[in-house]
C-alpha cells in the first residue's frame, strides 16, 4: 500500500505560487510546492501537492476565492517510485 497525495498543477508559476499562499493561510491544510512531474504535462513546471483527503474542501476554498488551477492528479507513491492518475 502506497501513499496517496494529490496533485495540482496550472498554467503560470504565479497561479501555483498564489494557491500555495492561500493554503498556508488555513492551518488545517498541508501542502507544499513541487516541481511538476515529466510524465505530467502542464503549463508551468510547479505544483501543488496536498492531502488528498483535503481535496473537496480545498477546491471548495479556492473556488469561493475566485482561483483557478489547470488539472488534479491523484498521485500514488510506493517507495521512490510515484505514479498519477487524472483526476479531474
Amino acid at each position: 500500500m502506497g501513499q496517496t497525495f494529490g496533485l495540482m498543477t496550472f498554467n503560470t508559476t504565479h497561479e501555483a505560487i498564489q494557491i500555495k499562499d492561500i493554503l498556508d493561510e488555513n492551518p488545517d491544510y498541508t501542502s507544499s510546492i513541487i516541481s511538476t512531474p515529466g510524465s505530467i504535462s502542464a503549463g508551468c513546471g510547479m505544483s501543488v501537492r496536498f492531502n488528498y483527503d483535503e481535496k473537496n474542501a480545498i477546491l471548495q476554498l479556492l473556488a469561493d476565492k475566485g482561483f483557478s488551477y489547470q488539472q488534479i492528479y491523484k498521485g500514488n507513491r510506493v517507495g521512490v517510485k510515484s505514479t498519477y492518475e487524472l483526476d479531474q
